[in-house]
């Protein structure tokens, strides 16, 4: 198993709040791209720099393709979140662990 975990930060109240909002939408629709065993989205709204942690347990056969459009839909996300919010583009950072 592996463990993908996608760190947004410098985002503000409204971003954050938009994003934790379309994470939990749009589960499903992250599942249909990768093989998600279990996904968590863990917010630090008391930071004065908005923080979202999103940890997703991936299965062994993932591919590269799969990974690849994975990002792709949670940037797309992002961007689209930050437009309705009119918001600076936040640090991403990506963490991939093997179990």
């Amino acid at each position: 198993m592996f463990l993908y975990r996608v760190k947004v930060e410098e985002l503000t109240a409204q971003s954050l709040s938009l994003l934790k909002s379309d994470l939990s939408q749009g589960e499903e629709n992250l599942r249909a791209h990768c093989p998600i065993r279990e996904m968590n989205v863990v917010a630090d709204d008391r930071s004065a720099k908005g923080q979202l942690d999103i940890y997703l347990a991936l299965d062994d056969f993932i591919d590269g393709m799969q990974v690849r459009r994975l990002f792709g839909e949670l940037r797309a996300m992002i961007a689209l979140d930050l437009h309705t919010a009119k918001a600076p583009e936040p640090r991403v950072s990506t963490e991939f662990i093997h179990i």
